[in-house]
């Protein structure tokens, strides 16, 4: 793959959106944008949108940063607002998966950020390599 954006980099449906993006910082703010559209265009309130688009964030910073410490690889993000006002965020990455390193970038505060933020957050190394984030809020009022 060449570019930040792969050829099938983006689906979108009128209750959510798939992308699959280059592992590069630049492409987090993409997510961001897409999200917001995406809550904006169903009313969800301001707040309550900047406090999802925080922890849908830090999950795609995860991925950029510490999924391919040596390599190259793209990340996944889907997300599905349901009919009962609930939208539940998956972010996916083929990489090491999640261990503690020494050499990390990162302030470790996100797997925090994001599980004070979701109702619910779910975190598994799917087929045994990389890791799925999968995130669940309440869009329908603040979260509990």
């Amino acid at each position: 793959m060449t570019g930040r954006v792969s050829d099938r980099a983006m689906t979108s449906r009128s209750s959510g959106f798939e992308l699959e993006l280059a592992a590069e910082t630049d492409n987090v703010p993409l997510v961001r944008h897409a999200l917001r559209g995406l809550l904006e265009a169903s009313g969800v309130p301001e707040e309550r949108i900047s406090d999802i688009a925080l922890a849908v964030t830090e999950a795609c910073a995860n991925a950029v940063l510490h999924a391919y410490p040596r390599s190259r690889g793209q990340f996944e993000v889907a997300a599905d607002l349901t009919p009962g006002r609930e939208l539940v965020v998956r972010v996916r990455d083929h990489g090491s998966g999640m261990a503690p390193r020494v050499d990390s970038p990162g302030l470790g505060v996100g797997l925090p950020v994001m599980a004070a933020i979701a109702d619910a957050l779910e975190i598994d190394t799917p087929d045994g390599s990389g890791t799925l984030v999968r995130m669940t809020f309440d869009v329908a009022g603040p979260a509990s």
